[in-house]
């Protein structure tokens, strides 16, 4: 191939690529807007991926079944019920297929905002790639979800969820004993992509008052839920704890304005 040539394919490939981030970016823009109208359900399907390898992992995603994330769609009903929003069910949720490969990482904090717009392009290519109806549907939101063994007393990675492009990808434990809290994590990372903010500290604590589970409890601590997107019940100002299930969590007013209930 003559060296024009070659700038001339290149320059081809790249507005290809071009095409297809354009493509992706407007049916985004759609999609969040479509997001906002509350008289129908939605639909979330989870994706599992084993995020190490290792057989234990591959068992426990193979027993995996829908009804393992049960609590989540009763937790939305019941929150909602609260709110006056009468849609039931609220959520859908499906079991998709496992994946066998890994999304893009995303950059370190301190990289900044050119390098997370740049991964969250990349993240959308991705699933374009390995998800053959990504962008084609509306209220359809995308959950990946990577399945760890144990580690001791190593923490996860970041989980994290995305309004643009409706997508979360949470780090859960590979232990049938951690469903529970994997189900406040995929929850939190769910409200996320709907357009809920996080309402705790640099510490991890919850924020007064938007953090709390009930601002006006008296006494004020130890509270007895945690508010979904603090993520944690605020046991003192500076010390909390994190819920065992949904069971102990609620979705405050703050963030039932921001998903727009």
């Amino acid at each position: 191939m003559t060296s024009k040539r070659l700038v001339t394919f290149k320059r081809l490939r790249i507005a290809i690529l071009l095409g297809i981030l354009a493509t992706v970016a407007g049916s985004t823009w759609y999609q969040v807007h479509a997001m906002a109208n509350w008289s129908r359900p939605l639909k979330m399907t989870l994706y599992p991926i084993n995020g190490t390898g290792a057989a234990t992992v591959a068992e426990y995603i193979r027993k995996l079944r829908v009804d393992d994330f049960a609590d989540i769609a009763r937790f939305l009903d019941e929150e909602a019920d609260a709110y006056k929003v009468t849609t039931t069910p609220l959520v859908n949720l499906q079991l998709g297929p496992e994946l066998h490969s890994l999304p893009p990482e995303p950059p370190a904090q301190q990289e900044g905002i050119f390098a997370v717009g740049k991964w969250s392009l990349g993240l959308r290519y991705w699933l374009y790639q390995h998800l053959s109806t990504f962008g084609l549907e509306t209220r359809h939101i995308r959950m990946l979800v990577i399945y760890h063994g144990e580690n001791g007393n190593k923490p996860l990675k970041h989980s994290f969820g995305l309004r643009k492009g409706l997508v979360g990808v949470v780090n859960a434990f590979a232990l049938p004993d951690q469903n529970a809290q994997n189900n406040v994590v995929i929850a939190h990372e769910l409200l996320h992509t709907l357009g809920a903010t996080d309402k705790y500290d640099r510490e991890g604590n919850p924020r007064f008052p938007t953090g709390y589970g009930d601002p006006q409890q008296n006494p004020l601590f130890p509270q007895d839920f945690a508010e979904i997107m603090a993520g944690r019940i605020a046991l003192s100002r500076n010390e909390s704890a994190i819920p065992e299930s949904l069971d102990q969590t609620l979705i405050g007013e703050e963030t039932a304005r921001e998903i727009r209930w």
